[in-house]
């Protein structure tokens, strides 16, 4: 009996560990936290905003595997609409302690700093994918599906199903 006890713990531990959210699509994001005014952005706002083509962009694990590729990408970059929210600080010296936290449906949460946003080449580099594989955002089940096309593991920041951007201070 107690040998049964432990198989059945051990194959309900076993299925905890390996399953996986399924990412529920989103139809809008919303900009909160420290800034002057929190902004909801829908998919037809995405579609009323000018794209710009990407091509492909190959996701990679964080050991650099190949794990998916999206082709012929049309997108919006997000950097207008966080510029839009208008970050809240008391002085300049204090944008450096902000960070921003994306969020999924699934609970997955990916980690900019202000610095990395605003002031280096990466916030050029963070797009809404509107198009990809000759699919509209509307019809993926991705949606809304953020991507950096600068960084070298692309896995550890493809975020499908973003809900919501929250502007924080350490």
């Amino acid at each position: 009996m107690k040998k049964l006890f432990v198989i059945l713990c051990l194959q309900f531990i076993t299925a905890c560990v390996f399953a996986q959210e399924t990412v529920k699509p989103t139809d809008e994001f919303t900009i909160i936290g420290l800034v002057q005014k929190p902004i909801t952005i829908t998919l037809s706002d995405l579609s009323r905003e000018k794209t710009v083509s990407l091509e492909n962009f190959k996701v990679t694990n964080h050991l650099g595997e190949f794990k998916k590729e999206y082709k012929n990408i049309k997108a919006v970059p997000l950097l207008p609409f966080l510029q839009q929210a208008a970050i809240i600080s008391s002085s300049p010296k204090v944008l450096s302690e902000c960070y921003l936290v994306f969020r999924c449906s699934d609970g997955y949460s990916v980690v900019y700093s202000w610095n990395e946003i605003f002031n280096t080449e990466i916030g050029k580099s963070i797009f809404i994918i509107t198009e990809a594989d000759n699919k509209k955002l509307s019809d993926s089940s991705d949606r809304i599906l953020v991507i950096s096309t600068m960084d070298f593991k692309t896995g550890r920041r493809h975020l499908k199903g973003l809900a919501s951007i929250e502007v924080k201070r350490i």
